[in-house]
């Protein structure tokens, strides 16, 4: 019977996703860290700050994640040319700013130059600048929000100076590092045996299993690839927290939630 309800939960969870179902499992409770029918407290995190509201990777949308009560605001960083460590998603400022070319190529007095011109609500917020990891810490602060920092760019050896940025902030609510790449996770790692890190997969493998394990890290996956919805036991089996991206429906929160899965990251949960 367990092994069934294993199976029939991910089958139920695709039909929610494409079909666009009502809620099929109440949520237990209101709030953005909830309690789960698994007894699991599960908590939603904002994806670039509250980025349907303000402009990704922003101050403002930092700020409108904590005003909202959201677990924690994820943020994407990447160091400048001069080893600055900067809020931006992208590879270079294209997308987001009034400049062209690659974040690596800019000092930080160039990039400080740059004003933010896309993204929701961008005419909200006039003479908007890019943050920098600093500032979005001590935003996070202010709120009592855990900060999740999400690495973009820069080399494993980059990694001890990136840390030494998040501890000389002494923050109360400890903050936590993601990555798609194994080599900087890595080096975190050595570098830290303590500081809470998540590998983030588009696909759960055996070998993403693995290596969570040996560096003791969380893994974070791609929601909406089926597949991963019947790996999440395989994982909580290994002791190895789960977490979900990016999730916008009600419906697929609630049976992630069944499923186990401890962390949410949304653009904005959506009935």
């Amino acid at each position: 019977m367990k092994k069934a309800i294993k199976i029939l939960i991910p089958v139920i969870l695709v039909i929610a996703l494409f079909f666009g179902a009502e809620m099929i499992f109440p949520t237990i409770s209101s709030g953005l860290s909830v309690t789960a029918l698994t007894g699991k407290t599960v908590h939603y995190t904002a994806h670039r700050g509250l980025s349907n509201v303000a402009p990704e990777n922003t101050l403002p949308a930092i700020e409108e994640a904590g005003k909202a009560g959201y677990y924690a605001a994820e943020f994407d960083v990447a160091p400048t040319k001069d080893g600055v460590w900067i809020l931006m998603h992208d590879d270079t400022v294209d997308r987001m700013t009034n400049g062209e070319g690659s974040v690596s190529d800019f000092t930080y007095a160039e990039i400080a130059e740059l004003k933010i011109d896309a993204g929701n609500g961008v005419g909200n917020y006039p003479d908007l600048r890019i943050a920098t990891l600093e500032e979005a810490l001590d935003a996070c602060e202010e709120y009592s929000m855990r900060a999740m920092v999400e690495v973009k760019g820069g080399n494993p050896g980059d990694m001890a100076g990136l840390l030494e940025i998040i501890k000389s902030k002494s923050l109360a609510v400890a903050p936590l590092i993601i990555d798609f790449n194994s080599e900087r996770l890595e080096a975190l790692r050595e570098a830290d045996k303590e500081i809470e890190l998540w590998y983030l997969v588009s696909k759960i493998s055996d070998e993403s299993i693995a290596f969570a394990e040996e560096n003791s890290t969380a893994i974070a996956f791609n929601h909406k690839k089926t597949a991963n919805l019947f790996r999440v036991d395989d994982v909580n089996d290994k002791g190895i927290k789960t977490a979900a991206w990016t999730v916008d429906r009600l419906p697929a929160a609630d049976i992630l939630c069944a499923l186990g899965v401890e962390y949410i990251t949304t653009n904005r949960i959506l009935p």
